[in-house]
């Protein structure tokens, strides 16, 4: 069994812990204890490829685990620190725990997000979670795009790789986390955008069953999805979600672009020559072992895990992309056209109900509708339909001063807004991002507790607190703004019963 003896809280020395594969030595740094790059799967490169993550080797001697791990091959991000390392070797861990001794606390698994194109553990530095909360806290690589969810008839029902490198790492969790003073018994699946999208698929997984004992998932559920044009111009609808049959359609395509009859062939192409590729496949498959049936119909029959679940939106999740579609505005002539692109004979019902002179702008009204019909109210839908089976707490996110995952201030005809994963900056702090005012302190605060104390018990609610009630027939969640915490009835704040 793996097993350490923890440093005490004056011990500035490096802390040494022994896991399964061998020993490794962090940082004492910033009141936490950091164990950085550790490797949870064998390296998937040559013919590891395309294939299941591998056990890790064995080592001698103490690894050294003070410095990240390379992030997975990806396309420039603006979230991504310019000069991150990067590599298809990328199947790492961190594990950030509380510098004072301790055993059996709970453990949170963080998913980064990224579209499923890019994205990496490492930048999530989770040093307010741990010590406020007094959890372990586990940041994951996990490979991307092409990389990591390529499929092709050559490998029969192979695919998602990269949720195959998510339970390959809460398998470690269950395996080591011990030895870092985690609870194997008590962890939580956690992310953002595609980190959330994952983790709700992995409810659904065979595969993943008690791998994990509650969820948090922001910013995107099994049902977040976009109408025609929500997305770009011209584009169609879209899910993240297709049949395996669709997806090795997709990597058959790539093979003969790319002059292969095979994978063997694809096998041996570099990296850098399946790179450019990427985007082609942020794609989820089902009808696989690993997820057998279409995570939004799981949910919906009920056979998703029963466990705890935290969910929520910001409250403008769409403004940034609605921003990148029509970077020059939308007109008030053109927005009963897009909706009407989106939505076809229910567009006037749905220009009533957002009427542009009720915004800012029309892109902003745009924004408000693509935010509640693809993100907000799919999210309370699917929470709606898990609070059947376990407890349910849904969230909205609202602070319009909130930093932007682009990095750029949102313009004068969209504001108010927050954006898409803006929740992120209040509970991780990220390289190169703005620090957090005294008021955005205050409310990151406000959610650290409420976070950890659902990490701690599967119920975020705690002495002091606004009382953050259950989804349930009242449809009540709560929204989380910096002058007031309170609950809302998202059907009248969002007209969800216009979407579902």
């Amino acid at each position: 069994m793996a097993g350490s003896t923890p440093a005490h809280a004056d011990d500035i020395s490096d802390p040494i812990v022994v896991t399964a594969s061998g020993k490794v030595q962090g940082t004492n740094q910033k009141g936490v204890h950091r164990f950085r790059g550790i490797p949870y799967a064998a390296p998937p490169v040559g013919e590891r490829r395309w294939q299941p993550p591998q056990p890790v080797s064995s080592w001698t001697g103490t690894r050294d685990a003070t410095k990240a791990g390379p992030a997975c091959l990806q396309p420039e991000a603006p979230d991504m620190p310019k000069g991150t390392p990067q590599s298809e070797d990328c199947l790492t861990l961190e594990v950030t725990t509380p510098v004072r001794p301790g055993k059996g606390r709970p453990v949170m698994v963080w998913v980064p997000g990224g579209g499923f194109i890019t994205g990496a553990g490492s930048i999530y530095d989770p040093a307010r979670l741990v010590k406020a909360g007094d959890i372990v806290v586990v940041t994951v690589n996990y490979r991307l795009g092409v990389f990591g969810f390529f499929a092709h008839p050559d490998l029969g029902e192979a695919s998602n790789f990269g949720l195959q490198d998510q339970v390959a790492a809460l398998r470690w969790v269950r395996a080591n986390i011990a030895a870092f003073g985690g609870d194997p018994g008590k962890v939580t699946l956690a992310g953002a955008s595609a980190g959330a999208m994952s983790t709700c698929t992995l409810m659904t997984s065979p595969a993943a069953r008690g791998l994990f004992h509650r969820a948090i998932v922001q910013s995107g559920s099994c049902r977040t999805s976009h109408p025609a044009g929500a997305m770009g111009t011209g584009m169609p609808a879209i899910s993240s979600w297709h049949p395996i049959d669709t997806i090795r359609g997709a990597g058959q395509a790539l093979a003969e672009q790319l002059d292969c009859t095979d994978v063997a062939c694809l096998r041996r192409k570099s990296a850098g020559e399946l790179l450019p590729h990427t985007a082609q496949f942020p794609l989820l498959a089902y009808g696989t072992s690993l997820v057998p049936h279409e995570p939004a119909k799981v949910f919906a029959a009920g056979k998703q895990a029963a466990i705890p679940l935290l969910q929520g939106n910001t409250r403008d999740e769409h403004v940034e992309f609605t921003l990148a579609v029509h970077p020059h505005g939308i007109t008030a002539r053109q927005y009963p056209a897009l909706l009407k692109t989106a939505f076809g004979p229910a567009a006037p019902r749905v220009e009533r109900r957002y009427p542009a002179r009720r915004f800012p702008s029309p892109t902003a009204a745009t924004s408000r509708v693509f935010s509640d019909s693809g993100w907000i109210c799919p999210s309370w839908k699917s929470g709606r339909e898990h609070a059947r089976k376990a407890r349910t707490y849904a969230y909205v996110f609202a602070d319009p001063s909130a930093p932007t995952p682009s990095g750029q201030p949102l313009p004068a005809h969209v504001r108010p807004a927050t954006a898409h994963g803006a929740e992120t900056f209040y509970l991780f702090d990220f390289p190169d991002a703005p620090g957090l005012t005294a008021g955005q302190r205050r409310l990151a605060d406000r959610l650290v507790g409420y976070w950890t104390r659902f990490v701690r018990t599967g119920d975020p609610n705690g002495t002091g607190s606004t009382t953050w009630p259950r989804l349930d027939t009242a449809d009540r969640a709560l929204n989380l703004a910096p002058e007031s915490v309170q609950p809302i009835n998202m059907k009248n704040a969002h007209h969800c019963g216009l979407w579902f």
